[in-house]
């Protein structure tokens, strides 16, 4: 028999046992991985508070002084029962200056119910451009108007939960054009008529460029009709800019006064009223025209040219 049959060989198997033992621990370590994997978070339940939320519709103006917002309160109810609202008040900022609610009315109701889900209100804010400007908000090219809406909402504890809604718009500021008298002169004096040139200087404030479509004018002298017309061809200002230029009237004397022929004949200073309309056309959406009326008095020399 061959003796080396039986004899065991420690040295194999001392390396099976460190296989089995890495192994056991391999399994082990990954088990302890799989288990501290980091748990889902756990998320806010959702809110059970009624929300509001202002946003801004459209613009148009009833003329150049009166400029109206039109906004949508959003109002959310995610309970299941309907939601009392009340109005505590409003204002607005206009310019970056707090006028309070100055120059300005809102069409908008002191109480109202929501019911559970989405409920839109309509809102109009209406805008006196002249009292804003005497209320000292600053005078640019646009407007910044924020307005701002301070509520109550009355929840099943009774207890009055504030809420604020505010949105801001911005809109180009328009201004009637300045017209002005520069010189009254007489072309030609004849028996029945005489011929005028009337020296016109029309200032455009606005940063846009403005037409005057029609032009319709009268112009008086020391309280006495002189003559009048109208002006179809379209004249533009540019931005920011002054236009001059003539206007030439026709004085008929079959129904005036000798004295006032006389009068003119001797090239006397006059007092002069200048009166009329004019049609602007602005470009602006929320008012691409309006009319503009002015009323001039002065005093001028009547030069003989």
């Amino acid at each position: 028999m061959n003796r080396f049959n039986h004899r065991v060989r420690p040295g194999f198997a001392f390396m099976g046992l460190a296989a089995q033992t890495a192994a056991l621990c391999a399994a082990v370590f990954a088990l302890l991985l799989t288990g501290c994997k980091t748990p889902p978070q756990p998320q806010d339940p959702p809110s059970t508070s009624p929300g509001a939320e202002l946003h801004f519709i459209s613009i148009a103006a009833q003329d150049i002084s009166r400029i109206d917002l039109d906004y949508t309160l959003i109002v959310e109810n995610p309970t299941p029962m309907d939601a009392a609202f009340t109005m505590e008040g409003w204002k607005i900022i206009v310019n970056d200056m707090d006028i309070g609610n100055e120059g300005a009315s809102l069409s908008f109701p002191d109480t109202f119910d929501a019911e559970p889900g989405i409920r839109e209100i309509p809102i109009r804010l209406e805008l006196d451009i002249p009292a804003l400007i005497d209320a000292g908000v600053p005078v640019r090219d646009d407007f910044t108007v924020e307005l701002i809406l301070n509520l109550l909402h009355q929840n099943v504890l009774r207890a009055a939960v504030p809420i604020q809604a505010r949105e801001t718009t911005t809109f180009p500021y328009i201004r009637e054009p300045v017209f002005t008298i520069t010189a009254i002169a007489i072309l030609k004096a004849e028996l029945v008529n005489t011929r005028f040139r009337v020296g016109l200087k029309i200032e455009n404030p606005n940063h846009f460029p403005v037409d005057l479509s029609a032009f319709s004018y009268t112009l008086y002298g020391n309280g006495l009709f002189w003559a009048d017309g109208t002006e179809k061809d379209i004249i533009t200002v540019a931005e920011k800019s002054t236009l001059t230029g003539n206007l030439f009237l026709v004085m008929n004397f079959i129904d005036m006064p000798r004295g006032l022929l006389d009068q003119i004949a001797r090239l006397e200073d006059v007092n002069y009223r200048f009166t009329g309309e004019a049609e602007i056309v602005t470009g602006v959406e929320y008012l691409p025209k309006f009319k503009s009326g002015f009323d001039i008095s002065g005093y001028s020399v009547v030069l003989d040219n």
